[in-house]
């Protein structure tokens, strides 16, 4: 029977193998090697497609710290991969990953196992331009490929505004530092008879995906910060609820913004090229835990539809908690934005900051607690804001 399993397990790490041309048999032999040990690994490929021209391409790869793929130094990033090549060129990096079970996803009718999936940084730089992505994985197999399209950003992109914007502060006094800001996570809505909060589970915790940002440049001087204009969103990052809490309630017709305080990473980075005689420098900005929540801002009243649309849920009596929904990955923002002013040395940036829905199979999403006070026990429903979409975390209501 042990001879049994360990074939079908050859035979799964040389098909996946075999599914890449450029797969090596030492890699297919550190993975057979280590199931044999019981510490399987996984191989994880980003094949990165770099813009062509007739400069030179700087590419560097980062990896985020996961509970099961921690980083030589806890909650920074480590250096998977740097180098320089001609633009046109795909590079394709290899990192090899701790292969650890975390959950189960059905496809079709069939189980299949969901391994830890760390999230990677790519950026790539010429004279010509740059480029700044956080890239999330989906690990359900030994051996994942990755493509990366690269288009170089032109233009910096606009701060967002609105009327109830604040600025929060982050002043960064060395490389690398940790600031907390205070960031919009959701807006909550009451009717009469209903009191509503918002709430972060702590274990297993609530998961958010929260704009992160970085910059790229170029220069002589290794140790300064990329200018204001060379910062740009570089997606997406999740972030993790470090307390189970709720927010304080809302109730008869109130509309609020839940604040929360999350904390900020600063990562500043130089590479010299002894050809071209400069360093090619990058800098991340991320989000890496979100430590409470704030009293909500009151805002104004929410005025709810003379009836429910079509696709609200309901009705419903009483109280509950909702989660919010799982959604498929997704570049997608939500209409919701902070605004924080970054101080690096000299340098003075103010960013727009986006929460995005989040949450997967591994953890939870955060919730909605409805109670109701009305003592009547009358009908009400609740949807999804903007037709149902399950990218946004705002949820309304209507009581009949």
């Amino acid at each position: 029977m042990r001879r049994r399993v360990v074939y079908v397990l050859l035979v799964l790490l040389l098909g996946s193998a075999l599914s890449f041309a450029v797969t090596t048999y030492n890699e297919v032999d550190v993975l057979f090697k280590s199931w044999l040990e019981g510490k399987p690994k996984g191989v994880v490929r980003l094949n990165i497609e770099t813009p062509k021209s007739d400069d030179v391409c700087f590419v560097a790869v980062h990896r985020f710290f996961t509970p099961y793929n921690p980083t030589e130094k806890w909650n920074q990033t480590d250096i998977v991969y740097r180098g320089k090549v001609r633009c046109g060129e795909t590079v394709v990096v290899k990192d090899i990953i701790n292969l650890m079970q975390v959950g189960v996803r059905e496809e079709g009718g069939e189980k299949r196992p969901l391994y830890d999936s760390p999230e990677y940084a790519v950026v790539v730089i010429s004279k010509r331009g740059g480029f700044s992505k956080i890239l999330q994985t989906d690990i359900a197999r030994p051996i994942t490929d990755v493509v990366v399209k690269v288009s170089f950003n032109e233009g910096r992109l606009k701060e967002v505004t609105s009327s109830f914007e604040t600025t929060s502060k982050c002043y960064i006094d060395e490389n690398p530092d940790v600031c907390v800001a205070d960031t919009k996570l959701t807006y909550i809505n009451s009717i009469p008879g209903l009191k509503v909060a918002f709430g972060l589970e702590g274990t297993p915790p609530s998961v958010m995906y929260i704009e992160s940002w970085g910059s790229f440049c170029y220069s002589r001087d290794p140790d300064s910060a990329c200018p204001q204009s060379m910062w740009y969103s570089n997606g997406k990052k999740k972030t993790i609820s470090q307390v189970g809490e709720l927010s304080d309630f809302v109730s008869n017709g109130q509309r609020a913004i839940v604040w929360g305080d999350v904390e900020y990473r600063y990562e500043r980075y130089a590479f010299w090229d002894d050809d071209l005689e400069i360093y090619w420098k990058y800098e991340f900005f991320y989000p890496t835990a979100i430590g409470g929540l704030p009293t909500p801002q009151i805002v104004g009243n929410y005025y709810p539809p003379t009836s429910p649309p079509r696709y609200a849920a309901g009705p419903l009596k009483g109280d509950i908690e909702l989660n919010f929904e799982k959604p498929d990955q997704s570049d997608e923002k939500l209409s919701l934005s902070t605004s924080i002013g970054l101080s690096i040395g000299q340098v003075s940036i103010g960013i727009s900051v986006s929460p995005y829905k989040a949450g997967d199979d591994r953890e939870t999403t955060p919730y909605v607690k409805i109670v109701d006070v009305s003592g009547k026990g009358y009908d009400w429903y609740y949807w999804w804001y903007k037709n149902n979409d399950p990218m946004t975390y705002e949820v309304e209501f209507y009581g009949s």
